[in-house]
């Protein structure tokens, strides 16, 4: 019997010991990448190295961020900040294994990532940010002409001639709603954001690169009822401000002349038909959403206040159309 006690706790820690570490790993749900936004202050002449981090993920926190190469003195044209940020997961939340620089993207500087160093409950990224550069002379990055779309929370201005991309907040009062947004186009829905009643402006700068930005400037006041905001929420959760909520193939923006469809390679149809979310939109000879009557190959087709093509229903005027949008004429 002591034989057969002893041949079985061997064969038991011989099935242990083949047993791949993975399987003992942490349990729970695993992180396979994670996004970063990062807005950094940091600029040539400049001694301040300002630099924050955030993420809109639930899974982990930023634990730590630090500049690693802080000169003794001021920061040069040309350097490139290097910062290491360690995230934690959270509970029941673990790093996967075989993390790595392609698992995490970055937004807002510009920036590429170095490095990755993990354990299940810690992921260290090393990020270097793009070269310093105090030419600010040599780019127009002003912004004018901030608007407010008062039918649903969209603020617009002028094209800068030299962004890149611009920075973007949204304020109640003086007080700051939301932190530095980023965007490559001129308008920001901001109604998402519009929670309680009160004043509320915008400030847009344009961006050149990390280092180089323009100043910030402001819109007027729009004082904003509860009422007003609950409709302006409402319409932006339920598609009505926009035509579409659009997909990862494209998106839909508003200028001050109407709505259009932003593809995927920043292309637009123009004088032509796009199905786009289940439902079919025209777009005229300059590219824009049409609503109301469409003649298309001598048919007619009635697109409604959303911009979708009506199908299986009466128009607004009285009139039928069929299954494929179709006037059935009588």
């Amino acid at each position: 019997m002591y034989m057969l006690k002893r041949f079985a706790a061997f064969i038991t820690a011989a099935i242990l010991s083949v047993i791949p570490i993975t399987a003992l790993a942490a349990t729970g749900t695993q992180i396979s990448s994670v996004s970063l936004y990062i807005s950094s202050e940091i600029e040539a002449g400049e001694s301040g190295s300002d630099v924050t981090v955030t993420s809109s993920s639930s899974k982990f926190s930023i634990d730590d961020v630090e500049v690693t190469n802080i000169p003794d003195e001021e920061w040069k044209d040309g350097n490139k900040p290097k910062l290491k940020v360690t995230l934690e997961a959270e509970d029941d939340y673990y790093f996967a294994s075989g993390f790595s620089k392609s698992s995490v993207s970055l937004s807002g500087s510009d920036g590429t990532v170095s490095s990755v160093s993990r354990s299940s409950s810690e992921l260290i990224v090393y990020i270097t940010l793009d070269a310093l550069d105090d030419d600010e002379n040599d780019h127009e990055l002003a912004v004018s002409n901030l608007e407010w779309d008062e039918s649903n929370g969209t603020g617009f201005w002028d094209e800068s001639e030299d962004a890149n991309k611009y920075e973007v907040r949204l304020y109640r009062g003086s007080n700051a709603v939301t932190s530095a947004l980023t965007t490559t186009y001129t308008s920001y829905d901001f109604s998402s954001y519009m929670t309680n009643s009160g004043t509320y402006s915008f400030k847009v700068r344009g961006v050149y690169n990390s280092s180089n930005k323009g100043s910030w400037e402001e819109s007027d006041s729009w004082y904003v009822s509860s009422d007003v905001a609950e409709e302006i929420r409402s319409k932006s959760s339920s598609g009505v401000s926009g035509p579409g909520s659009g997909t990862g193939a494209g998106a839909w923006l508003k200028d001050r002349t109407g709505w259009w469809y932003c593809n995927a390679d920043k292309s637009y149809t123009v004088s032509n038909w796009q199905y786009i979310d289940d439902c079919w939109y025209y777009f005229n000879g300059s590219g824009y959403m049409v609503t109301g009557w469409v003649n298309w190959n001598s048919i007619w087709y009635y697109c409604g206040e959303s911009g979708a093509m009506l199908i299986n229903t009466t128009t607004p005027d009285g009139y039928e159309v069929g299954s494929d949008g179709a006037w059935i004429q009588s």
